[in-house]
């Protein structure tokens, strides 16, 4: 089943899975600011990066089940909506705890937003299509958190922190409005079957293995970003500028990954496509292995590990999601939004425990690395071989059939 989707409904997907990083990074720059504003620990104020992962993952789970029931054009528009409000709260914060609650609000909006994402994709396209889709609605996501500090330093200098926030709140509104517009309506497909709920989701064991592989495969790109200035700029001790270069390289490379995945996704099925990308994220890990034991110290040995690792990302996000999708085709919310909390729980905690590891060695950030690459690529390779003996029982059943 693959519907003709519109360029300007995949704009509006990508504005709106754009919408979380922007609100995770855009402020970065002005965490220093906004401590001294509030009278707080700037670490505290850090604090609300993770509590936006925390809270998008829970709106994530609330705005699945509601949106196979309700359609995925109300949900989104009131998760932005509940999103802008939370971002305008924010701009008017004068204490941690204000700074706290409203930051759960925008979280759980953006969760809310988001999942309906993955599920109008898995409406209206399947298989290498789909995949397709997931593919260029990932490469902005991995693009967002890359412009966004820049965007909010520009903000932050020009006209203040509160600024970041409350045009956050206004793009919102603008996007809630192109979503009610050019949303389609999806009550009649999602009610004609009632969804199975998470229970559905988790029994189907042909997928578990891809959602493995999404949420180790995104535990690897998140613990390089929470920890890459530990790397390089206290391990190496780069300068900042060059810091700047060596991220970019990261971005660049998911980019050219990203751009051949849909070359090569004419060709071959995205589970080819996504054990061959985890492969490629294999060799970036035992590279970074290789690094630190030959020559700890060397910057551009380590560079190209890390390089390796995370630009083939850009081909790992986008085939995970198309292969775990394809199994809901009457419970795409539910499974949107059991995707999307696995994946940045996992993501989350992985890059966590990898930055309080990490004191004076690079050891537990390359190690964390690896082991959720070799996770991810256990995981697709179980799903891949589950699917395929599937495939053969069934086959197997309608020869016997056929012979009686």
């Amino acid at each position: 089943m693959n519907k003709k989707m519109s360029t300007s409904l995949i704009m509006l997907l990508a504005a709106v899975f754009a919408m979380s990083p922007f609100a995770i990074d855009s402020y970065l720059p002005a965490i220093p600011a906004m401590a001294a504003d509030l009278n707080i620990e700037t670490s505290m104020v850090s604090v609300t990066v993770s509590i936006y992962v925390l809270g998008m993952a829970i709106g994530q789970l609330f705005g699945g089940p509601l949106s196979d029931r309700f359609g995925r054009r109300p949900i989104m528009v009131a998760g932005l909506l509940i999103f802008s409000v939370g971002s305008l709260l924010i701009a008017s914060a004068e204490s941690m705890e204000m700074l706290w609650s409203w930051r759960v609000i925008q979280s759980i909006g953006g969760g809310v937003a988001v999942v309906g994402v993955p599920a109008t994709i898995r409406d209206n396209a399947e298989g290498k299509e789909a995949a397709r889709l997931f593919s260029l609605v990932a490469l902005i996501m991995m693009l967002a958190p890359s412009i966004a500090p820049t965007v909010g330093t520009i903000v932050l200098k020009t006209l203040g922190w509160p600024s970041i926030f409350i045009i956050l709140s206004v793009v919102a509104v603008v996007v809630a409005v192109g979503a009610a517009v050019v949303m389609p309506k999806a009550e009649k497909v999602t009610k004609q079957k009632k969804s199975g709920g998470y229970i559905s989701v988790i029994k189907e064991r042909r997928a578990l293995g891809y959602l493995l592989a999404q949420a180790f495969g995104y535990a690897v790109l998140m613990t390089f970003i929470t920890n890459a200035p530990f790397a390089y700029i206290e391990h190496f001790e780069v300068t900042v500028e060059l810091f700047s270069g060596l991220f970019i390289a990261n971005v660049v490379g998911i980019v050219i990954v990203n751009r051949a995945n849909s070359l090569l996704l004419r060709v071959y099925e995205p589970a080819i496509l996504l054990k061959a990308f985890l492969g490629m994220q294999l060799i970036g890990g035992v590279t970074l292995v290789g690094s630190m034991i030959i020559a700890p110290e060397n910057l551009w040995f380590a560079v190209v590990g890390f390089v390796i690792s995370i630009a083939a990302n850009g081909g790992i996000m986008s085939n995970s999601s198309a292969c775990f999708m394809r199994f809901f085709a009457n419970s795409a919310g539910v499974a949107s939004a059991l995707l999307g909390a696995v994946q940045y729980g996992v993501g989350a905690a992985v890059s966590a425990l990898a930055a309080m590891l990490s004191v004076d060695t690079l050891w537990p950030m390359i190690l964390a690395m690896l082991v959720s690459t070799l996770i991810a690529l256990t995981g697709a390779f179980v799903s891949s071989r589950s699917e395929l003996e599937s495939q053969q029982d069934a086959r197997s059943t309608e020869i016997e059939h056929q012979a009686k």
